[in-house]
C-alpha cells in the first residue's frame, strides 16, 4: 500500500502501476510536473490535490492492477482501423467487493479535463474507490478528447460503453439498463448532454440512467464569461464560435424533457467553470418538474473531487441516499 510519504514518482514508476501511469491525467505528462518528485504529503500541503483522496485512488488502482488487467477497449480492431481515434476510448472497471453489488445499479464515472485531458487522478480513481466502499461497481469512462469539433464523439463513446457492457454483462456482472452516471467539469457536460432529449441516450436508443450526478459541470454556452477561454472551448468542442454555440442545440437547458432526477454540486467560487452553469441546470429542472438536489460549496473553487475536509464532504454518501430515494430502496445502514 502507498502512503503519504511516497513520492508521485515512486508511485508512477512502481512496476505494478507503471503500465497505467499515463492514465493518471490523460493528455498531460506528469513526469514533467514540478511536483513529480514530491511526496503525497507535500503535494497535499501545496493544495495541488488532496493527499488522502490521491492515496485512496492510487491504492484502489494498485488493487485493480494486482488482480489483472482491468481496462477494456470500447471498439474492435476493425473499428479502430477505420477510425484510429477510437483507440483512445476505453473504460476501467473497478468492481466492489460487496456481495450485493451485482444487484445494485453500477456507476459510470466520467472525469473532466476541458475536453483536452482526462483527470483520472482526482475524478476517476478516488471516486471509484469511494463508491466501491459503498457497495457499487464502477466503470470509469475515458472518452476521446482533443482536436477540434470533438462532439459528438464523446457521446458515441458513452453509447458504445453501454452496448459493450450489455454484450458482456455475464462476464462483468453489470446490467446496461441499470446504471447511474456522474460527470465532473467537462465530464459533467458529457453526462448532462447524455441526458438531453436531442443528443443523448434517446438518440442512441439506449436506456436512461436512474440518476445523473453533475459535479461542477458545464451546461450552457449563454452568458458564461469566467474561467477558461469559453469561446476557444466552444470551437474545440463543437467547431462553433461562442455566439454560434449560444444559438445552437447544444445548450443542455433547452433539451431536458428526458432528464432523469439529478444531483448537482458546484462551488460558488469556481474560476474554471462558472457556477452559473449549475444554477441554469437547477432552474431548468425546477421549471420542468424534474426531481433534483443542488449542493453549493460556499467559497469553493473548481476540481474538489471527493471534497474531503470541506463543506461538501460526504456528498458521495448523500448522492447514494438520493439514488436510493429515487429507486425507492430503504437506505442501508
Amino acid at each position: 500500500m502507498f502512503t503519504r510519504k511516497n513520492t508521485l514518482k515512486e508511485i508512477m514508476t512502481d512496476p505494478r502501476i507503471a503500465p497505467y501511469a499515463d492514465r493518471f491525467i490523460v493528455g498531460l505528462d506528469l513526469k514533467q510536473a514540478p511536483f513529480y518528485g514530491s511526496t503525497i504529503e507535500e503535494i497535499s500541503r501545496q493544495r495541488i490535490f488532496h493527499g488522502y483522496s490521491l492515496l485512496n485512488g492510487f491504492n484502489r488502482l494498485l488493487e485493480a492492477a494486482e488482480e489483472g488487467d482491468f481496462t477494456y477497449p470500447l471498439y474492435t480492431e476493425e473499428e479502430i482501423k477505420a477510425d484510429p481515434r477510437k483507440e483512445e476510448a476505453y473504460f476501467m472497471y473497478f468492481p466492489s467487493m460487496d456481495p450485493d453489488a451485482d444487484e445494485r445499479p453500477f456507476l459510470v464515472c466520467v472525469p473532466g479535463g476541458g475536453n483536452t485531458q482526462i483527470w483520472n487522478i482526482s475524478e476517476g480513481f478516488p471516486i471509484a474507490n469511494h463508491y466501491n466502499q459503498l457497495g457499487y461497481h464502477v466503470v470509469v469512462l475515458n472518452y476521446r478528447v482533443g482536436g477540434k469539433k470533438l462532439y459528438p464523439a464523446p457521446l458515441a463513446d458513452m453509447a458504445q460503453l453501454l452496448r459493450y457492457i450489455e454484450a458482456h454483462k455475464a462476464e462483468l456482472h453489470l446490467n446496461a439498463g441499470h446504471y447511474f452516471i456522474a460527470g465532473f467539469s467537462a465530464g459533467g457536460y458529457l453526462v448532462d448532454s447524455w441526458c438531453t432529449d436531442n443528443h443523448g441516450y434517446p438518440a442512441y436508443g439506449l436506456p436512461a440512467p436512474i440518476i445523473n450526478i453533475s459535479v461542477y459541470g458545464f451546461v450552457s454556452w449563454r452568458g458564461v464569461r469566467t474561467g477558461h477561454d469559453v469561446g476557444g472551448w466552444s470551437m474545440t468542442t463543437h467547431g462553433f464560435s461562442l455566439e454560434e454555440a449560444a444559438e445552437s442545440d447544444w445548450n443542455v437547458e433547452d433539451h431536458i424533457s428526458s432528464f432523469p432526477p439529478t444531483y448537482i454540486l458546484h462551488g460558488d467560487n469556481d474560476h474554471a467553470c462558472d457556477f452559473i452553469n449549475s444554477r441554469i441546470l437547477a432552474d431548468a429542472l425546477q421549471n420542468a418538474g424534474i426531481p433534483y438536489e443542488f449542493e453549493i460549496g460556499h467559497g469553493m473553487d473548481h476540481g474538489f473531487g471527493e471534497a474531503l475536509f470541506s463543506e461538501l464532504r460526504g456528498w458521495i454518501e448523500r448522492s447514494v441516499a438520493f439514488l436510493n430515494k429515487i429507486e425507492g430502496v430503504a437506505e442501508r445502514k
